[in-house]
């Protein structure tokens, strides 16, 4: 008779193994489904026809590598400026509190003017 821990082993093993095998078969399975696809596309794929293209296009064409070389020289530009951080005003911090804080000071103080303190567990109010 096997031991409680024996089987609760013996049963992750199994589970787990299981879950391996179906994680291969399933990869081995997508494998040979794109080597099937894949060649069906190359074989079928149609010629490139080679156009020559319109003055007006080659101009549009060079205006896009114009702009995105402005935009990389741009973007190099600031990645080499020296980084600053961002800091707060001094003003900011100033030494009184905002309204809220006062509200909620004011609510933790008795009428009495001490500090509220919870009552101990068991206690009646």
């Amino acid at each position: 008779m096997e031991t409680p821990i024996t089987q609760g082993l013996l049963i992750t093993l199994v589970g787990m193994g299981l879950v391996f095998l179906a994680l291969l078969l399933m990869w081995l399975l997508m494998d040979v489904m794109v080597r099937i696809f894949s060649r069906s596309k190359q074989t079928s794929a149609p010629e490139e026809v080679q156009t020559e293209a319109t003055p007006l296009e080659t101009a549009e064409v060079l205006r896009e590598r114009r702009r995105r070389a402005a935009v990389a020289a741009v973007s190099v530009a600031l990645s080499l400026q020296p980084h600053q951080r961002a800091r707060a005003p001094l003003s900011s911090y100033s030494s009184t509190p905002s309204p809220w804080q006062l509200a909620d000071r004011l609510n933790r103080c008795a009428p009495t003017g001490q500090p509220h303190l919870r009552k101990a567990r068991g206690t009646a109010q």
